[in-house]
């Protein structure tokens, strides 16, 4: 996006305040989908200046400025430093870094993404299980799966006649396969001893971005990655990492990348039979990602976005395009 200069004085007031002295110069430099940033330029160096939406039942400052201040405690050093907040008004002011947009991710960086992931677990401490909550929608127990998928289609029936061809897609396949699947993992948990409605134990979970890919990330001066926004942060299941890594729409991995951070985590987090857990639960989190994409097809969540991005194109392209994606999610879990 082009960067835009003309910006209203409680943004340039903000900025001034979280800084600490005089402001030499600022820019929006991007209006995503749910908060947005502005470079921010004072004699002591460069700035990025974030707000945070409202219209949200998670703290999405707070979740990520937890993050951030663990990762700096814990010298996880490729993540923005937190250098002022204004929890109030919905802004922090973090540490700006350097670095191009990741166009496409190479074996390399989806062995870099897997390497954070087993870092972020390897120095989890005592601070961190006291101060850091739950991720966005943690998925620590196959009900609350389930419960997650069962609210979007909820919202999603009453939409369904409005698209084209989605009624049928919705009652045909994503319905259907919701009961199957379960079925599928419950019995797969009764196989192994564990009990599918029972949420994971603290000492099986690990610390998760939750949305982490190339697009949260920026490739450096030096060639590695840097990593950004961590809004949804917390805890979790690892095997949400796993599948939220790979399934995400917005990736474009070839088999083998995602077979490779796969088997990068599956070889770290042996505690709680997560092979076998995992190819019991991929097919219901392939759901939920179905039913998160499709979101856009409803009226309230487009304008939320629209309000972050008014450039975000039509809701009839958008509604064509993420019905596409959830058919092709669909497609690779062969229903």
């Amino acid at each position: 996006m082009t960067p835009s200069t003309v910006l209203p004085d409680e943004i340039r007031d903000v900025a001034r305040a979280l800084c600490g002295e005089p402001v030499t110069g600022m820019s929006e430099i991007r209006r995503g989908g749910n908060s947005r940033i502005f470079r921010v330029q004072c004699r002591s160096g460069g700035f990025a200046l974030k707000k945070y939406p409202a219209a949200d039942n998670r703290n999405r400052l707070e979740a990520e400025v937890n993050a951030l201040r663990f990762m700096e405690r814990q010298n996880i050093d490729r993540t923005p430093r937190v250098a002022a907040v204004a929890p109030e008004q919905r802004f922090a002011l973090l540490t700006w870094l350097e670095g191009e947009a990741v166009a496409e991710a190479s074996d390399r960086d989806v062995a870099d993404f897997a390497g954070f992931q087993i870092a972020l677990d390897a120095v989890i401490d005592a601070r961190a299980r006291s101060e850091i909550g739950e991720a966005s929608e943690a998925c620590l127990s196959g009900p609350r799966i389930v419960a997650q998928i069962e609210r979007r289609y909820a919202r999603l029936e009453a939409v369904k006649h409005e698209v084209p061809e989605f009624a049928a897609f919705f009652d045909g396949v994503l319905v259907p396969a919701l009961g199957r699947y379960r079925e599928a993992a419950d019995a797969t948990y009764r196989r192994l001893g564990l009990d599918f409605s029972v949420d994971l134990p603290p000492e099986f979970r690990t610390l998760i971005p939750s949305d982490m890919g190339i697009h949260n990330a920026l490739r450096g001066p030096d060639g590695r990655l840097r990593f950004l926004d961590f809004e949804y942060f917390g805890w979790d299941d690892p095997l949400t990492s796993i599948a939220n890594f790979v399934m995400h729409p917005g990736m474009r991995l070839s088999a083998g990348q995602k077979a490779a951070y796969r088997e990068a985590l599956l070889g770290h987090f042996r505690r709680h039979a997560e092979a076998e857990r995992l190819a019991a639960l991929l097919p219901l989190y392939g759901l939920r990602w179905c039913a998160i994409i499709l979101g856009e097809l409803l009226p309230e969540r487009w304008r939320h976005r629209q309000e972050s991005n008014a450039a975000l194109g039509t809701w009839e392209q958008a509604r064509r395009e993420q019905i596409g994606k959830a058919r092709a999610v669909m497609a690779e879990l062969g229903a």
